[in-house]
């Protein structure tokens, strides 16, 4: 696994994965507030420069058992910056 000094807060990008730290693939997941307890045991990639008003009102739709909405939700759009 490779993790790095990068924080877990709200708008970072992190890999997803089991508990095997080695098991990252294709999934992530964007912070929707401060999670200490994720720094330095998964790796953070980047960080949404705009758009926190979107990312908290998908982080606030109606969920079901398990935690998935009750609408699905999704992102129509992404820019890549260099």
């Amino acid at each position: 696994a490779e993790f790095n000094p990068r924080k877990h807060e709200f708008g970072v990008l992190s890999m997803a994965r089991s508990a095997d730290p080695n098991s990252a693939g294709s999934q992530f997941f964007v912070c929707l507030g401060d999670l200490p307890s994720l720094d330095n045991k998964y790796t953070t990639f980047g960080r949404m420069l705009k758009g926190g008003d979107v990312l908290k009102k998908l982080g606030s739709a109606q969920t079901v058992r398990g935690d998935y909405p009750k609408v699905r939700q999704g992102i129509e759009n992404v820019r890549i910056l260099e």
